[in-house]
């Protein structure tokens, strides 16, 4: 019964479409206003929900966390943020969720791209690595992305655990999505924003449990990401999200991961402008 229940939610947070575009001008996004909503449930259950801009405005970026994360990204034309993720903490019984937004006419001359993947290595049903990338038209770079999973009729599902990349791509010229789910079975379809030339500055740092990748005193963040490297299905990212401080704090990309597999490498990255 909780299952259907997921499955009817995430439907819903997809039933207008993917993301938005908006006309060519110039891309000057500023005024950033966050909105939180927190999905609780019971122990080790997996969750799903969303939260909307306010009116007018729409999500440069999507974050998460206090959960082994499965999906993370933007609702229906852009308007919020969704996650899915299980609740891997009986201490914390939510998973707080943030959209990030600007006023939509602060969006002018940004777009958007999707790919869907599916994976057929092993049997089918068996667990399995989906890793994908979409790429933005020449002239434009990534920002804002994220990734969700539909069934064979299109209809979004809670599939998916394990999230190991949800971040640009070192260019920035893409983004990945990486988590492990059903081969044979489940369709991956990712999705970024592009937006004109020239890109923002990209600082990122190492770890293998948590860290900060820092805008430096002056900038902020428009966008950010993480990745597990190797990716292993015994690890997941379990943060992801934007830090906005008031200056003179830095702010930028949180990220944190649970992993049992040495050697796996954390890696956060700020877009920052």
């Amino acid at each position: 019964m909780r299952s259907r229940r997921i499955l009817a939610l995430v439907a819903t947070l997809f039933a207008a479409g993917l993301l938005f575009a908006t006309s060519a001008a110039a891309f000057a996004p500023v005024n950033f206003t966050q909105r939180w909503a927190n999905l609780a449930g019971q122990a080790y259950d997996q969750v799903a929900g969303s939260v909307s801009c306010p009116a007018g405005m729409k999500a440069v970026s999507a974050g998460g966390g206090n959960a082994n994360l499965a999906s993370v990204g933007l609702t229906p034309n852009g308007s919020g943020a969704f996650a899915v993720g299980t609740l891997s903490n009986p201490n914390y019984l939510n998973l707080p969720l943030v959209a990030d937004c600007v006023p939509a006419a602060q969006l002018a001359g940004s777009t958007s791209r999707s790919v869907t993947f599916q994976a057929h290595t092993g049997n089918v049903g068996d667990y399995v690595l989906f890793s994908q990338t979409v790429t933005c038209p020449t002239g434009t770079y990534a920002f804002g992305g994220g990734g969700y999973f539909a069934d064979s009729s299109g209809s979004p599902t809670p599939a998916g655990f394990n999230m190991q990349t949800d971040a640009p791509t070192a260019d920035q010229t893409g983004w990945s999505f990486a988590t492990f789910a059903r081969s044979g079975v489940d369709t991956l379809v990712v999705t970024t924003q592009c937006a004109p030339l020239p890109a923002p500055t990209p600082y990122s740092v190492n770890g293998s449990a948590g860290g900060y990748g820092n805008c430096p005193a002056g900038h902020v963040p428009l966008s950010g990401g993480a990745t597990l490297d190797p990716p292993v299905q015994n690890s997941t990212l379990v943060y992801t999200e934007v830090v906005r401080n008031t200056a003179p704090n830095l702010s930028g990309w949180y990220a944190s991961a649970s992993t049992n597999y040495p050697g796996v490498v954390l890696r956060v990255v700020s877009q920052c402008l």
